[in-house]
């Protein structure tokens, strides 16, 4: 809500101009003009069980959008490639080992030392950063809130939320619920069970963040007090929180934006059928293709250069080819046999052959339509004559 009043000072009395929304009181400061803002409030203090089926290092990387090995069920909590994720850092207190900074070797630990199946796993504050705060004091408040534990001896992990809108930046801090020692964890910390846990982070972080809104110049104030303790009678505005059907369309959106912006495949870039009906990519002709040119243009070694690379050889044996001589009958059947049947020429011609030719020439009832029937060759590749009438 954004309330804009300005004073002016009269010999009468201050004179009061401009505009506030409906429900809204002006900010009454004779002494010069000034802005009020009211800043949102929102902390919530969370337990991260094993009993409710939650895992801590699932639950740390998601918040620092990292990837980290779940050693305790033996795979990978992938949440790496968030673009949410303004910063994360470990704040540890003092005599803490250095091993505690690295997250994966810290929440790993945490699972190893919790022994119960329903076990505590560590305490969260999640809070709403004001929007009116400046994106450069975000990092220092949330370390000062994180700090204000270490002291208390806690291991603090925090991670700041914010889509690159300003709509929502939030922290979330993970807070380990033993005590810290040079050696590891020892006891449970019990100052984090109880009501006074919550009602102490609530007071703390309206403290840091009024002093921070204040160092920034900005005349709005955060209060950790409900409505009712303060005596207004104005309804508590409901913590929205992620609305699924707005997450669904900006993923529409963002997918929608995505194919836009991949190029359209032009039909000579479309996969084509191997010789087994399996398609073949683009990319692999592409490579096939430059595999055979460099084949073509490579250097021949000596080795593989023999007789089918002997120019004048090849032309001497084409030169005979050319040459040889034939009987009549051998012309005749080269004439009239397939293009693909002609092996028979390195072999000298059969008087079956003989005859088989002088049929084809002499006797050409055969041609009948009624009785035509396809020729074609027998499995031992020689070429039979149609079958004739015999009327």
């Amino acid at each position: 809500m954004r309330c804009t009043v300005f004073y002016r000072p009269q010999r009468g009395g201050p004179e009061k101009t401009g505009k506030c929304a409906k429900g809204a009181s002006p900010l009454w400061n004779p002494l010069r003009a000034r802005e009020r803002l009211v800043a949102i409030y929102h902390l919530h203090v969370k337990n991260i069980s094993r009993g409710d089926g939650r895992s801590i290092v699932d639950a740390a990387a998601y918040r620092a959008g990292e990837t980290l090995p779940n050693e305790a069920e033996e795979r990978l909590s992938v949440f790496g490639g968030r673009r949410d994720i303004f910063a994360s850092e470990i704040r540890l207190p003092e005599g803490a080992p250095p091993w505690m900074a690295d997250r994966t070797k810290l929440w790993n630990e945490v699972e190893v030392a919790e022994k119960r199946k329903d076990a505590r796993l560590a305490k969260e504050l999640e809070f709403a950063l004001p929007r009116e705060l400046p994106r450069t004091a975000w990092l220092a408040v949330a370390r000062a809130m994180a700090d204000s534990y270490t002291a208390q001896g806690f291991v603090a992990d925090l991670a700041i939320h914010e889509d690159g809108t300003r709509h929502n930046p939030h922290v979330h801090l993970l807070l380990t619920t033993r005590v810290v020692s040079s050696t590891g964890f020892g006891l449970k910390i019990r100052s984090a069970d109880g009501v006074q846990f919550v009602t102490g982070a609530r007071a703390l972080w309206a403290r840091i963040a009024n002093e921070a809104l204040g160092k920034a110049g900005i005349a709005a104030t955060i209060d950790s007090r409900s409505y009712a303790t303060r005596n207004l009678t104005r309804a508590p505005g409901p913590h929205r929180g992620p609305n699924p059907e707005e997450r669904r369309a900006r993923r529409a959106r963002a997918q929608h934006k995505r194919e836009s912006m991949q190029p359209e495949e032009r039909e000579h870039d479309l996969p084509v059928p191997d010789p087994d009906g399996s398609p073949i990519h683009p990319r692999e002709l592409a490579a096939a293709e430059n595999r055979m040119l460099d084949d073509m243009h490579g250097d021949i070694t000596p080795a593989a250069t023999g007789r089918e690379g002997d120019v004048a050889a090849a032309r001497a044996a084409i030169d005979r080819q050319n040459g040889r001589e034939m009987t009549e009958d051998q012309a005749a059947a080269y004439r009239l046999a397939p293009e693909d049947m002609l092996d028979w020429l390195s072999d000298p011609a059969t008087p079956a052959d003989t005859e088989v030719l002088e049929r084809w020439e002499n006797h050409l009832d055969w041609l009948d339509v009624e009785q035509q029937r396809s020729a074609s060759p027998s499995e031992d590749r020689i070429w039979q004559e149609p079958e004739q009438s015999r009327r």
